[in-house]
């Protein structure tokens, strides 16, 4: 009897314990195949002339980096699923967090250029220009600053274990993040 509840007890361990990368694996998943089918879209549906244009360019470079995050997340989660006691090279798992974190601000940037659009450079004042760029011009540079920062602070801890654990346990109270979500919700208002 004891045998029975001690295989349970380890296959709970075991479930408990890659029920974070699991996680993680299925929600990638399911981002990466509906951006998938969204980047098919929009090639398929898209002209020559709106493929020349820098902001059909911008999109589909947006929707491939969101595509390799996903990638990179179904790597870095399943081998820990897999061969937990062989962990990826870290330098893969600095790549996810590189992939994870900058892309929000190119996307916040990419909606910026549209603003080029409705009020071109060459017909628009300076002084308007300065009032709707200024700021989130700012703030883009501060973002770039403290994910740099973040970043840096994160690379300290450079085993793949520590990384795992430290994505698991501190992202969410770090302050460099915290920071960055706050701007990037100034950001896009």
């Amino acid at each position: 009897m004891s045998s029975v509840t001690d295989s349970e007890a380890t296959i709970n361990a075991f479930v408990n314990a890659i029920h974070p990368t699991f996680d993680y694996i299925i929600a990638a998943t399911a981002c990466s195949a509906c951006l998938f089918t969204l980047f098919v879209i929009l090639i398929a549906l898209s002209t020559e002339e709106s493929r020349r244009r820098l902001i059909f360019r911008l999109n589909a470079l947006a929707i491939c980096l969101v595509l390799m995050t996903s990638i990179l997340t179904g790597l870095v989660n399943g081998k820990a699923i897999i061969d937990p006691f062989n962990p990826v090279a870290t330098s893969t798992y600095l790549a996810l967090i590189i992939f994870a974190i900058f892309p929000p601000l190119l996307y916040d940037s990419i909606l910026l250029t549209r603003l080029i659009a409705l009020y071109p450079l060459s017909n628009t004042p300076l002084a308007t220009l300065l009032k709707i760029f200024a700021l989130p011009f700012c703030l883009k540079c501060t973002r770039v600053v403290v994910l740099t920062l973040f970043l840096n602070d994160h690379v300290e801890t450079a085993t793949a274990e520590g990384l795992t654990l430290a994505a698991t346990s501190t992202w969410f109270r770090n302050p460099y993040l915290i920071t960055e979500w706050a701007m990037q919700i100034a950001d896009n208002i």
